[in-house]
Order: structure tokens, then sequence, then C-alpha cells
């Protein structure tokens, strides 16, 4: 599609998926304007949930301080997480799927501590963050950890991950779920549903959603009860908590 190239022209968005971009520039308030204001309002769109992640501090980032200038990580202790998580699952997990994971891959030593000697695969879609990732853990000699650029709305992409990977699996969706929804209502929902055709019944899903805004100024009034009744309907929801302004819910296929 001519507007995807033009979208991309903006060294920010080049490095994201061609079907990604054409999903915003389809989205019902886009595409019926001018093709300026599509890629306008596409570009705003995607610098809201993509660019907003690509500061210099984070392209610069060569060990596990970048966590300490990524948006969505700032605030974790991953060290904590990683031992909440096996306190509560009691898994010995043969691999981590992290899907759209920003920059986690450089908290490894941590996930490690926890889980001892564990693949990583995480699946990123701005292509910038998956090369500085893997420049990281060949740097680190982390032959178990990989980040792979691609698309989560591209399921075949997701069904090669899981298919290739070795079971129990630790599955991350870390604020993931508002950018799925947001370019496309539902999609969540069919996302997981297919994901849980895959899994077997020792995999562990954890969810988390942001309590807070990007500014950590405004606290969300209102709770996303539609996850969680999905969750329950759907899967055995096993814990909820809150913790790092985020709401965790762990979740494994019924």
């Amino acid at each position: 599609m001519r507007l995807v190239g033009k979208v991309k022209q903006k060294k920010e968005f080049s490095g994201l998926p061609d079907g990604l971009i054409e999903k915003v520039l389809n989205q019902k308030q886009i595409k019926n304007k001018s093709d300026d204001e599509r890629v306008k309002l596409s570009r705003a769109f995607l610098r809201k949930y993509f660019g907003v992640f690509m500061t210099n501090k984070v392209l610069k980032g060569k060990d596990e301080s970048v966590l300490e200038s990524h948006i969505s990580s700032r605030k974790r202790d991953y060290s904590l997480f990683y031992k909440k998580i096996s306190d509560v699952v009691g898994v010995d997990f043969e691999s981590v799927l992290d899907f759209g994971c920003g920059m986690n891959g450089f908290s490894y030593n941590f996930l490690e501590d926890s889980f001892s000697e564990i693949n990583y695969v995480g699946i990123e879609a701005t292509r910038q963050l998956c090369e500085l990732q893997n420049k990281f853990f060949e740097s680190m000699n982390f032959s178990r950890a990989k980040v792979i650029w691609g698309d989560l709305f591209s399921f075949s992409e997701v069904e090669h991950v899981v298919k290739n990977s070795a079971s129990p699996r630790l599955i991350l969706l870390l604020q993931v779920v508002d950018a799925l929804e947001n370019v496309e209502p539902n999609f969540s929902k069919e996302f997981l549903l297919n994901l849980k055709k895959f899994l077997g019944n020792k995999d562990v899903l954890v969810i988390s959603n942001p309590l807070k805004s990007i500014s950590g100024r405004n606290r969300f009034d209102i709770k996303r009860r539609w996850l969680e009744e999905f969750i329950t309907q759907n899967f055995e929801l096993i814990d909820k908590f809150d913790l790092f302004d985020e709401e965790f819910l762990i979740a494994k296929p019924i």
C-alpha cells in the first residue's frame, strides 16, 4: 500500500511491520480522510503506542540500565516480579514467550535468577528494539535468549513461535492489551483464544495493564472488568494483584 511507505518515511516508524501500519491507516476514524491526513493521523497514533518508547536513552542502551529509561519498564523491579510469578505458579518453565516485549529482554539476568537457565523469545514490532536486545544477548553470551521482529496481528507468526517453543511456557503480555485494542477493538480476545489452541495445561499466561497514564499523573478510574471476565470464562484465573502501578492477571488454559 502506497501510504504505508509514506508513514515509514519517518525514521521512528521505519522499523514497524507493514501489516500493522496498514491496520492503523484503515481504522474507522482515519480511512475516509485525505491521503495526507491519513498519514498524519496514523503517525500520531503510532507515536502514542510505539514511537513514545523510542527515546535517545533507550536507543543507546547497552545493558540492564536501559530498563530505567524505557517508559513501560522503568517502574518494574524485575527481580521481584519474576520471583512473584515463581512463588504463585511454582512451575519449572522451559521457555518464556514475551509478546510485545518492548525492552524486557534486558531483564534476562533477573529471569534466570528465578527460573535458572531458560529459553527466552521476545516478539517485538519495532525492529530497532529487537536489534538492541539481540546485541545485548550476544555481548553477554546469553545463547538461550533472542528477540524476533514480528507482528502480533499476524497469527501465523505467533503460531510459529509457539509451536517452536518448549513447554511448560511462561507467556507474557505486559501492557500489550491496550495497544492491541486501540488498533483493532476486540482483537485481544481473538488473540488469546487463538493462542489457547496451541497451549498445554502447564503453560501460564501473565497479562498486565497500566493503572496510571504514561505520565504517571493520572490514575485510570475504569478497571478493565471485561478482560478479567473474559479470562475467567475462557481460562483458569490463578491470581490477580497490583504491582508497579500495573494490574496483573495470571491464568492457565482449561
